[in-house]
């Protein structure tokens, strides 16, 4: 029997907990940071040969551990913070093409995950469907701004679906006899990268298909979980997290090679992966403290290494208008 996926999150091999938040009130606000617990010894060490911030002169967003739950926080290229979002537990934000807009999960409504669109000034921040459709999550904007791409289990197995931008006709992409999600568009808008356990070995691989549905190609296969993949914003390799090390570790997989590598070899669990606009670095986020405390961490895509970390921060995201 297939197992029914309900965020948060799927298995433990894929999870990042998505805690409640109790904290009233929303829209733009200033924040001090929560004070930071002590990193964990294994960990390691923000490498020094790089810029002081590899992300200055980007906008982030990123959801934000809090002692109560999570907040949807966007800090500004000039160092300002906002909060966008803080009425209930969030994960998972995403930048549309423009930048103006956000799409992210939230709990807030009876527990029921959910996708919501706020814009960048935290106003009109309102579900993205028109009617109940499950648990919602991982939204992916299409490369022209004009859909969104995203899992749901209203079927019972997580599949993929794809709506307009107005939320009334959710369109399948996938076939409700296995579960696909955590997908993500092309740069060019034509193929779509996923998560899938239809290989039939009972783990999750990585596939491609195109934007349609249509012609699917498994890319891994290794018998141990791989999942989440972002693909480069040249489209020529795909970043996704894998349990290949016997701890979830960030590969790359190159799409004309057809081979994958180890970027991080890191002894705690780093998943989800995005990558910078320019390619330079892959955003992940690590669990530092078991099920209990996650860093945004910053890699060199060529290196493998952290440059950077970001306490308390859950899928970070970068934008910048011109990268």
């Amino acid at each position: 029997m297939k197992k029914i996926l309900r965020p948060p999150f799927l298995s433990a091999t894929l999870a990042l907990c998505i805690v409640g938040l109790t904290m009233a009130g929303c829209g733009p606000t200033s924040f001090e940071p929560v004070p930071t617990p002590l990193m964990s010894p294994l960990a390691s060490s923000v490498q020094s040969n790089e810029p002081a911030d590899p992300l200055a002169g980007y906008d982030l967003v990123y959801a934000e551990a809090m002692p109560s739950g999570s907040r949807l926080v966007l800090r500004l290229q000039d160092g300002t913070t906002r909060v966008l979002s803080q009425s209930g537990s969030v994960a998972e934000p995403a930048w549309s093409p423009d930048g103006q807009r956000i799409a992210y999960t939230s709990g807030r409504q009876s527990g029921n995950y959910e996708i919501f669109i706020v814009d960048r000034n935290g106003n009109q921040d309102v579900p993205l469907l028109k009617r109940a459709f499950g648990y919602t999550w991982a939204a992916d904007w299409s490369p022209d701004g004009t859909q969104i791409l995203f899992s749901s289990n209203v079927e019972g197995l997580a599949q993929l679906y794809v709506v307009d931008l107005d939320g009334t006709t959710p369109r399948a992409l996938t076939e409700p006899n296995t579960n696909s999600f955590f997908a993500r568009w092309s740069p060019d808008g034509k193929r779509i990268a996923f998560t899938s356990d239809r290989s039939g070995s009972g783990d999750n691989e990585i596939f491609v298909m195109n934007g349609d549905g249509s012609q699917v190609q498994q890319l891994t296969d290794n018998d141990l979980d791989d999942a989440a993949p972002s693909w480069s914003p040249d489209g020529a390799m795909l970043a996704y997290h894998s349990y290949e090390q016997g701890v979830m570790n960030i590969h790359l997989y190159d799409l004309n090679s057809r081979r994958s590598r180890p970027l991080t070899r890191e002894p705690l669990p780093v998943r989800f992966p995005h990558w910078t606009p320019d390619g330079r670095y892959v955003l992940a986020t690590q669990e530092i403290v078991v099920n209990t405390q996650y860093e945004g961490v910053v890699i060199d895509a060529r290196t493998g290494q952290i440059v950077q970390r970001i306490p308390n921060a859950q899928g970070l995201r970068a934008y910048r208008s011109n990268p």
